[in-house]
């Protein structure tokens, strides 16, 4: 598959737009299910899959040891396409195993679900890689109809499994078709051609360059790993405390504040490799004006999000999913206020990750998942689910300024040191490639 020329300003904003249409549909499809689940279910079938992604989600996070991120930054290429697909496959084997001891332990109850969430998380794992290869050929058109396959697939089949037999758990097949014709088997069948003219070394030399690999990605994988596991705590405590009811109409009331987060993932998309290049290119003092004004950016709109919601949360609450969750809208208002910091962690996230700060990630992430549990196992019993989603604000808050911290010590070194900065402003993104990111430390509906 070739590369195509740039096309100027409207061939960048095409290709962008396809990748942005494909995350719109995933997200709508992980909000319809969630819709769904709550409508012609109740609270008690939307906490079972809701449980089902916070036990799946970080063993799928660790097992594939960030190499998505490791992927679309490595800018010079030492890696091979198949390096990084065998270390993935081999890391969702892993994963997959680890995930079906759990769901065994779990019984008959949550243990289906689990692991078929699981397998489905796994397959979309998978297939970030095959879009990495394509977005390396901006080939943003086929990752944009992949992601759309996917979600429509999963929509339709979850739906129609779960109206046809009210079983959560035979519905999460929905996701599994899904992600196996979406995420994998289609853009394999795509790249097919270039699976076939590319290799890697073999024999000791190749065991060698995937240690290396391994080696390199490790430290990005478990800290994202440990992120979903602290987005997931205050999940963890309801459950125990207060139920699968009210862990239910948690995860519908978090994912009332999914638009923000698509436009932040979408931000995120564009802008991670653009700054891997500024990065690259030695352009610091552009990446650090750039990343401040995302950051102000991001908390500017998550203050108009949390009035939003303080005015008209009720209400919407009540045309989305009822009254069982309309009488929870203070709840939605404290969600609400974590909507700045998550923008700010997304961008944040991606200046750490085109500096190649690997490292970082975890360095952040170890104090927060401390502070976070602490805080739901002291809030949610006292509380309820105020005190649950006081302690999601929380985990974002301190994991976002920890990291701005390490950014901005990072950025100073560097243009103090070896870094030469060629441009003061920020550059024009319209010719950048959209990445995919890395999933959401936001607790989501598999597709």
């Amino acid at each position: 598959m070739a590369n195509p020329a740039p096309g100027g300003r409207w061939s960048g904003l095409s290709k962008v737009s396809w990748f942005l249409a494909g995350l719109a549909m995933t997200s709508l499809a992980q909000w319809t299910i969630v819709t769904v689940l709550a409508r012609a279910g109740s609270p008690g079938l939307v906490g079972q899959y809701a449980l089902g992604l916070a036990v799946g989600a970080p063993v799928v996070l660790v097992c594939g040891l960030g190499l998505q991120p490791v992927l679309v930054t490595d800018v010079a290429s030492r890696f091979t396409f198949h390096e990084y697909l065998r270390l993935r496959l081999a890391g969702m084997a892993v994963a997959l195993l680890a995930i079906g001891v759990v769901a065994y332990s779990m019984g008959s109850g949550g243990g289906p679900v689990v692991f078929l969430v699981g397998v489905a998380k796994a397959l979309d794992a998978v297939g970030e890689i095959y879009f990495g290869i394509l977005q390396r050929r901006r080939a943003m058109r086929t990752v944009g109809l992949s992601m759309a396959l996917n979600a429509a697939l999963s929509v339709v089949v979850t739906t129609g499994l779960l109206l046809a037999t009210g079983s959560v758990a035979v519905a999460a097949l929905g996701s599994v078709a899904g992600s196996a014709l979406g995420s994998v088997a289609y853009p394999r069948w795509v790249v097919r051609p270039d699976l076939r003219r590319a290799g890697g070394a073999g024999g000791s030399q190749g065991l060698r360059r995937q240690r290396r690999l391994f080696a390199t990605a490790l430290p990005v994988g478990f800290a994202y790993s440990l992120t979903s596991f602290t987005s997931n705590v205050p999940m963890y405590v309801v459950q125990h405390e207060l139920g699968t009811q009210a862990l239910g109409v948690f995860a519908a009331l978090s994912y009332a504040t999914m638009a923000a987060n698509l436009l932040y993932a979408a931000m995120y998309q564009v802008l991670l490799h653009r700054m891997a290049e500024l990065s690259g290119a030695g352009q610091l003092r552009a990446l650090r004006v750039l990343v401040a004004r995302l950051v102000l950016g991001s908390l500017l709109f998550g203050l108009a999000g949390a009035l939003v919601a303080r005015v008209a949360g009720e209400a919407v609450l009540g045309l989305l999913y009822g009254r069982d969750y309309s009488r929870h809208w203070p709840v939605l208002v404290v969600l609400a206020l974590g909507i700045g910091a998550s923008g700010a962690l997304y961008f944040v996230n991606a200046a750490l990750l085109a500096l190649h700060r690997f490292q970082h990630h975890l360095t952040a992430t170890l104090p927060t998942l401390g502070l976070v549990a602490v805080a739901s196992l002291l809030l949610v019993p006292r509380h309820g689910l105020i005190g649950a989603a006081s302690a999601v604000v929380l985990a974002l808050v301190v994991e976002a300024v920890t990291k701005a911290l390490l950014l901005r010590h990072a950025l100073v070194g560097a243009i103090g040191g070896s870094g030469v900065p060629r441009d003061e402003e920020p550059p024009d993104l319209s010719s950048a490639g959209p990445v995919a990111p890395e999933r959401s430390t936001v607790p989501k509906v598999t597709t």
